[in-house]
């Protein structure tokens, strides 16, 4: 919905016609339930269901807003999911996650963090939800030494792998910037360090 009118535009209309806002959710919400009935009957694991509501500093609209304008209608979209499923949006979700998890998600991504503290997530929500993403694209997977993303990769296990319920990933998509020894020390200290169990790393 965002992407067919824009952000700036989109954030206006919340204001001005909210109502056009309602009527724009809900016709993309409708036409998407109406594919999730035929992509059920294929053969894969999970959803990966991208829909960036945020940025580093918070969600684009208040909880209230968010409550009013999407919350009904995106609930109704995952209501129709019959598999597993990850929520990805990039920022700080922080201030939505109550809500968002009244949907259903098994799992949330990326964790970014210079959005969002993946100690807290884990503390906060990590008995109900599976937590995916992390190491920094920013700076550990594009311009720190591979000794750098090694310790990441280690701290980041330690904090969010006790007790399970975490994937570890980059906080978000690998892109063509990120320096190739850095992603292959990434990989190395995943193999290094991503076993039970996690004590022994201390």
């Amino acid at each position: 919905a965002i992407e067919s009118i824009g952000l700036e535009r989109f954030c206006y209309y919340i204001y001005d016609d909210p109502a056009f806002v309602r009527e724009v959710v809900e016709r993309f919400c409708t036409w998407c339930a109406t594919v999730i009935e035929y992509v059920n009957q294929l053969d894969f694991d999970f959803y990966w269901v991208n829909d960036d509501i945020a940025d580093t500093h918070g969600p684009w609209f208040s909880p209230k807003v968010f409550r009013e304008l999407f919350l009904p209608y995106i609930r109704e979209v995952a209501r129709c999911i019959k598999k597993p499923w990850i929520f990805h949006s990039d920022g700080n979700l922080m201030p939505l996650l109550d809500d968002l998890l009244t949907l259903g998600m098994n799992a949330i991504h990326p964790i970014q963090p210079r959005a969002m503290d993946i100690g807290e997530v884990k503390r906060c929500y990590g008995a109900r939800l599976c937590l995916v993403g992390n190491i920094d694209l920013d700076y550990i997977l594009t311009q720190a030494s591979p000794d750098e993303v090694e310790n990441s990769v280690k701290d980041t296990i330690l904090t969010a792998g006790s007790g399970g319920g975490y994937i570890i990933s980059s906080a978000n998509s690998l892109t063509d910037y990120c320096k190739v020894e850095n992603v292959l020390a990434f990989a190395q200290a995943v193999n290094k360090y991503g076993w039970y169990p996690l004590e022994g790393m201390r």
